[in-house]
């Protein structure tokens, strides 16, 4: 009976062990596309979004501050907002070759708003990003 028992034992144990649930991750990585969204807001409170502000990335703080080399550049839409998707920063959508630093420049009627985003992974999801643009 001991011996039956045992065998019972390690062939569960055996079943267990090598089960495949490797593919489980990668789909949920595959199913979240990831998005860096930047929102424009015009008040402290971020209750007033700005609508077509024009949205610059660059690769680099000297490239932004003397405005050349724009990376990329969009405008936010009706809530305030830009999505760049990870094609965008990198066409080849290999998220090892985007990650880093960018800097951000947000203008609208000659305001201007200087910034620099986190360290940005791309691996998955939404990342957000708040502006404040309003004059001094």
């Amino acid at each position: 009976m001991k011996t039956i028992k045992l065998t019972f034992l390690f062939s569960l144990l055996f079943l267990v062990a090598s089960c495949d649930r490797s593919g489980i991750f990668e789909e949920f990585q595959q199913a979240i596309p990831w998005e860096f969204h930047v929102v424009v807001y015009s008040d402290d409170n971020m209750t007033q979004t700005v609508a077509d502000a024009t949205i610059n990335i660059y690769k680099n703080q000297a490239d932004r501050d003397n405005n050349i080399n724009v990376f990329l550049t969009k405008k936010s839409d009706k809530n305030g907002e830009a999505v760049f998707l990870l094609k965008d920063f990198e066409p080849s959508s290999d998220p090892q070759k985007a990650k880093g630093f960018y800097y951000l420049k947000v203008e609208k009627d000659g305001i201007i708003k200087n910034d620099i985003t986190r360290y940005l992974l791309m691996n998955d999801g939404h990342t957000y990003h708040y502006i404040i643009l309003k004059a001094n």
